[in-house]
């Protein structure tokens, strides 16, 4: 039975009960599955980083508790919010994409994993003519003519975006090795690693919302370069499970979206306000029948948290298990606090668009 259907029957004959007693609702113990490695190995800071379309790099920039947050190019895994990270033991893990900028086009990945490394020294003087490594070959650093700030190395073809560049003497880190788009092409660059590095405590501190790394990630989608799509799908092979398959940050705004129109149908007393969320008739039929029982009780509902659990796919429906809280009031204006564990079943179109079919309670 639905949630939403099951909620607005239990309205009925709620008027000597407070709503406490009658939605009273035990919450479910969830087990993230991204478990952390307890052992603490050794690796080296630099790692290889899995984005949709391609294979590049990245370094670990700062250890914190059980989490290692590692910096990479932005472009290189701005089409989703995850990516694969790839240690020196050949261990691959999920990461989140904790942060994204446009600005500066890097990305700082989150990665739950504990593990003892080396956080390279911050190099902190003249670029030009230094000598790095980089993606372990030596380079010389340039300057490009057009800009007194912009430096570049002359890279080899196979040269790993998002690889970390690297003093040649003491290993401090330099910078971040990418491209950048300019006159209509793409030219090798340095991002100075001495320009960002008071602004990282901040962004790995701060949490970024979803719908403004939705909005930078798509910034940065004309500066994605299609790589080796071959050696991409190794690697999804390997880590047992394509985590490119589906958007969750799209798929976390279309369920906010979702229920702050539902609030709104309840209040206004109009279901077709979701009809454009709705991707089949018995669906739409229940939030018909939830909205006008809601209105004969006058009684209201306000959603205000959904936690993503676990995200999956069946065929071409994504499957997702969520936590929902929410407010009811009853028409005394009675309030009780509610929680439900829900399970969504959500297809995309060619358009796409989301459209929620199928929405039920977890047993």
């Amino acid at each position: 039975m639905l949630i939403l259907g099951a909620t607005a029957l239990l309205l009925t004959g709620c008027e000597n009960e407070t709503l406490t007693e009658v939605f009273h609702t035990e919450k479910t113990d969830v087990k993230s599955e991204k478990a952390v490695t307890k052992q603490q190995e050794k690796i080296v800071p630099e790692v290889k980083v899995v984005g949709e379309n391609g294979i590049g790099a990245g370094v670990i920039i700062k250890k914190e508790d059980t989490k290692l947050y590692t910096l990479t190019n932005g472009a290189l895994v701005a089409s989703k919010p995850v990516a694969l990270v790839q240690f020196n033991n050949d261990k691959l893990m999920e990461a989140e994409v904790h942060y994204i900028s446009t600005a500066y086009n890097i990305a700082i990945l989150e990665v739950p994993y504990n593990a003892s490394v080396k956080v390279p020294n911050v190099y902190k003087g003249e670029l030009n003519q230094l000598a790095v490594y980089v993606d372990s070959l030596p380079y010389i650093i340039k300057k490009y003519s057009d800009s007194v700030a912009a430096y570049y190395i002359d890279a080899k073809q196979n040269t790993l975006i998002g690889s970390p560049v690297l003093e040649a003497e003491n290993g401090e880190l330099v910078g971040i090795y990418f491209k950048r788009q300019q006159n209509g092409g793409s030219q090798p660059f340095i991002l100075p690693y001495k320009d960002i590095v008071q602004l990282l405590d901040e962004w790995i501190s701060g949490t970024m919302k979803t719908s403004d790394r939705l909005t930078q990630s798509k910034n940065l989608n004309p500066y994605i370069e299609q790589g080796d799509k071959e050696a991409v799908q190794q690697a999804i092979d390997q880590y047992g499970k394509n985590i490119f398959v589906y958007n969750a940050d799209e798929v976390k705004l279309f369920l906010d979206t979702f229920y702050k129109h539902l609030k709104a149908a309840v209040e206004n007393h109009d279901a077709s306000v979701m009809k454009p969320f709705v991707g089949s008739d018995d669906l739409q039929s229940t939030l018909d029948n939830m909205v006008a029982h809601y209105a004969t009780k006058q009684a209201k509902i306000r959603f205000y948290n959904t936690s993503i659990k676990n995200i999956s796919m069946k065929g071409q429906t994504i499957v997702i298990r969520a936590n929902i809280e929410y407010v009811l009031t009853n028409s005394a204006g009675q309030e009780a606090f509610a929680n439900s564990m829900m399970v969504y079943e959500i297809n995309k179109n060619e358009q796409g668009e989301y459209k929620l079919i199928r929405l039920t309670t977890e047993e």
